[in-house]
């Protein structure tokens, strides 16, 4: 026997030996993902979003078997009803009546070389869109119809299954790739789209007071000038434009140019760091971004808009403030409507309860942030309570709580701790605002934002809003999911306004 028969027959023997199926099974939150290991001695069952568990099982499994699981403190037993080379099919009582599900076998990874001919723009007869791109070597899928984005896990040839209960399936490769993608919901409805103009990406850098910023332009392959968007990045740290491709990507997919950018003295991006800068001076340097996309050949100037989530989210609005109705649209995801100070309070508060600090202490986390800010404000900041921040350190080591020092910081600055433009000069936005939350938002209020807007902004603007299910500050739902409805309703808001057809 050779050696690279010997070879083989180990690797068949061990994947025969380990199979994965992955589904889906209703319990009384919903459809709730559901991963089944098999070994030749073991039986694994993983719920990993909703219960959060994996069970084990020294069993072999095989038809009419089975074995039971406690989620929620309650025992809900599944069934093996037949155990096949490509599925695996169970019977289970997880929402007290008796229902059959599906899982479906994981077959081999798509090798690296071949995802590109996957992704790709597709369109169907109404003109509803599908995304699939490349993430972290994995496909992902942006659907318009479970208005989801998921990760593509393959079933067969060509053949995906996500968490949406959505199937794809690609067909009649060309040398550009899949040209058809057929979708299937969870009820058997079959929906079959055609490969769409894709984008290229251009990179530049425009002059900005001195410095170089460097962009990349997402350009829809279209004829003709089209619809743009600024994409402002979101405050702290030195994240990179890569962060707001997703966006990027959405946009340049339904036929618009899209601008992202390093920071100043981020990434490619030469000059002095984005830290010495204000609110305004951001706003008004962005500003020179937004002029720039509009002058470019392939843009038609009337409708050029501009997002930003957080930190972009105020500067989108403050640009909305600065140059009225020159901006098509405003959309903001977590906008903070409130003073840096209020928010940074808010956030404090949060962050100090999730780590189980008793009410007294929290309440001390507030005083000693309060007087911090104070003592920016004055230019002068108190050591006073440096004890009381090595105290509350010691007990709690990843507390969030002001450094201990003499010397006045670069950020946040005194003028953008109470600059509050956001809200006393919201009555100069003119351009339509779509204002984006997460219900679980604990770095921006929601509803405070929300209420400061509305009860300042003219009667006559358009607005709308909407607060996604247990959406975070990154729109993420505790399962690392982006909210269901994130992207879609961007776009859904556009063709309203009639940015985009």
């Amino acid at each position: 026997m050779t050696k690279k028969l010997i070879i083989a027959i180990i690797l068949f023997a061990s994947s025969l030996s380990a199979q994965t199926y992955f589904g889906e099974v209703l319990t009384p939150e919903g459809f709730e993902y559901m991963r089944l290991q098999l070994k030749e001695d073991s039986t694994f069952v993983s719920f990993p979003y909703e219960f959060r568990q994996t069970f084990s099982f020294p069993i072999k499994a095989s038809k009419g078997k089975s074995i039971e699981v406690n989620a929620r403190a309650e025992s809900r037993k599944l069934t093996f009803k037949s155990i096949k080379e490509e599925s695996v099919e169970l019977s289970t009582n997880f929402t007290g009546y008796t229902q059959s599900i599906k899982l479906l076998r994981r077959a081999n990874l798509i090798k690296d070389s071949a995802m590109p001919s996957y992704s790709g723009n597709f369109s169907d007869d109404h003109g509803n869109r599908a995304i699939v791109y490349i993430r972290n070597g994995i496909l992902h899928l942006m659907s318009p119809y479970a208005e989801q984005t998921v990760s593509l896990k393959p079933i067969g040839k060509n053949q995906f299954w996500s968490i949406s209960g959505e199937t794809t399936r690609f067909s009649e490769k060309t040398d550009k790739g899949y040209r058809k993608l057929t979708i299937t919901n969870r009820g058997g409805q079959s929906i079959e789209l055609q490969r769409s103009f894709d984008f290229r990406i251009a990179e530049d850098w425009i002059p900005v007071d001195g410095d170089s910023i460097y962009v990349n332009m997402f350009i829809p392959n279209l004829a003709g000038r089209k619809p743009a968007c600024l994409l402002l990045p979101g405050g702290g740290g030195r994240s990179q434009m890569e962060n707001f491709e997703y966006e990027a990507r959405l946009f340049a997919s339904h036929g618009m140019v899209a601008m992202t950018f390093d920071k100043s003295g981020v990434g490619k991006s030469k000059g002095i760091s984005f830290e010495n800068y204000s609110f305004d001076e951001k706003a008004q340097r962005y500003e020179q971004l937004f002029k720039a996309l509009q002058a470019h050949a392939e843009v038609d100037a009337e409708k050029v808009g501009v997002h930003g989530p957080s930190e972009g989210g105020r500067l989108a609005l403050m640009m909305g403030i600065n140059l009225g109705g020159e901006l098509a649209f405003i959309n903001t995801t977590a906008a903070p409507i409130m003073t840096m100070m209020e928010g940074q309070l808010y956030a404090a508060s949060h962050y100090s309860r999730n780590m189980g600090m008793s009410e007294s202490d929290m309440v001390t986390v507030l005083h000693v942030w309060r007087d911090y800010y104070s003592g920016i404000l004055n230019q002068q900041l108190d050591t006073t309570n440096f004890s009381v921040i090595r105290e509350l350190r010691n007990r709690y080591q990843r507390a969030f709580l002001p450094p201990q020092s003499r010397v006045i910081p670069l950020s946040p600055s005194k003028e953008d701790l109470v600059n509050n433009r956001v809200v006393g000069e919201a009555s100069k936005i003119k351009s339509p605002v779509f204002l984006q939350y997460g219900e679980n938002d604990e770095r921006v209020d929601p509803m405070r934002s929300l209420q400061n807007f509305y009860q300042n902004a003219s009667d006559e603007l358009s607005i709308t809003a909407e607060i996604y299910r247990r959406g975070n500050h990154s729109m993420m739902t505790p399962e690392f999911k982006i909210c269901s409805g994130y992207a879609y309703d961007k776009i859904k808001w556009l063709r309203s306004i009639g940015i985009i057809e």
